[in-house]
């Protein structure tokens, strides 16, 4: 018998009809010129790369971005052959014959990568595409100056590469309070590619502009956006909250597996670090820090539960965690428990998790375990 064959009491709900509106939300920002890549990284956030590049190819979405080459390969093989799939990370050259096998568009900010990409695509006899990353402001990946842009490009066999974009990324994107800080990364961005273009080079699709600074800065959608947190219902800081009307697409979810009483000064979970002070009425998850609930949780997280908000008591152990459903009428075994995700069927607000876990948006997001189901429906 197959392992994926037993339901899980226990899984994380996309609603995809929340990824439409997200993405209409998004659109209403841009002009008709202006394209989207969405940003699929990480599993989608943890939402399902492959699921949801199929729904948003669907709606109309046909470039996508991820961080790794396998990633790209992953969409691939799943049947996403038609649509543009640019990697931010360098390929090791191991693995650039694969990636141009497979049509993804590679980053570049260095000769040595240009000339890599260009011999592999010469021996396959494959033409192959690039976008050149600018460093702005990061100090992570990509070009400082305009002479180490020139010095990539010229490495390049334009014979068989397509530089087909430029881009750059910023640091301060979601910064309310200091606007002049994506200020001055999109003038040295401008700067290099306006330069690049007097030189003769053409860029089909000019990009700077993550989520924030796509609802922050409309100057500055250029020729293409990247959507990532936003597309899936989150702002990367509260203060953006309500300047774009946009869903969590994910709610997670889980039932309760056990029901107890137990009397007071007993002690709770790993380690006692919790005793209870009265008769607590205890329900038991199938749900723990294997599956991406921080452990930081312990102790002070909340679920939701017959519409009460109930915490955490105990560490979260590895595949289970406690609440103290003492205040909830009629618990029982199965009832079922939200955690974080859509508002409007009573899940918590994420915001919330992350300020008790001292975790990011993203980390939450992104540490969801693939043992944790997806199920999808519109």
């Amino acid at each position: 018998m197959r392992g994926d064959s037993m339901k899980r009491e226990t899984y994380a709900e996309i609603n995809l009809s929340n990824l439409a509106h997200n993405i209409h939300s998004f659109k209403q920002l841009l002009s008709s010129d202006t394209a989207i890549t969405s940003v699929i990284k990480a599993n989608g956030y943890g939402h399902g790369a492959v699921m949801i590049a199929r729904e948003l190819t669907e709606l109309g979405i046909d470039r996508f971005a991820v961080a790794l080459g396998q990633e790209g390969v992953e969409l691939r093989e799943a049947g996403l052959t038609d649509s543009s799939i640019l990697i931010f990370t360098p390929i090791d050259e191991a693995n650039v014959a694969e990636a141009i096998r497979n049509q993804l568009t590679m980053t570049i900010f260095t000769p040595a990568q240009a000339t890599i990409i260009s011999q592999q695509a010469r021996e396959l006899q494959l033409p192959a595409t690039v976008h050149l990353k600018v460093d702005t402001g990061m100090a992570r990946l990509g070009v400082r100056s305009l002479e180490e842009a020139v010095a990539t490009l010229e490495a390049l066999d334009t014979e068989w590469i397509t530089v087909e974009g430029i881009y750059t990324h910023f640091a301060n994107g979601d910064d309310l309070d200091h606007p002049e800080y994506t200020h001055q990364q999109f003038n040295a961005f401008r700067d290099i590619f306006e330069a690049l273009e007097e030189q003769g080079y053409h860029f089909t699709f000019k990009h700077c502009c993550n989520s924030s600074a796509t609802i922050r800065f409309p100057d500055y959608h250029l020729d293409m956006v990247r959507i990532g947190l936003g597309m899936y219902g989150y702002n990367t800081d509260s203060s953006m909250d309500g300047m774009l009307d946009i869903r969590p697409i994910m709610t997670i979810k889980s039932h309760i597996a056990h029901v107890k009483t137990v009397p007071a000064d007993t002690p709770v979970s790993y380690g006692w670090s919790h005793y209870t002070k009265e008769p607590t009425k205890i329900a038991t998850l199938a749900l723990g820090y294997a599956d991406g609930v921080p452990r930081s949780l312990s102790n002070g997280g909340q679920f939701k539960v017959r519409g009460q908000i109930v915490p955490i008591i105990g560490r979260v152990c590895m595949d289970q965690l406690m609440l103290d459903v003492s205040d909830v009428e009629e618990v029982a075994v199965g009832d079922t428990v939200l955690w974080f995700g859509d508002e409007t069927i009573g899940g918590l607000n994420l915001e919330d998790t992350c300020n008790m876990s001292n975790h990011y948006h993203y980390e939450v997001l992104c540490n969801l375990n693939q043992r944790l189901p997806r199920i999808y429906h519109s």
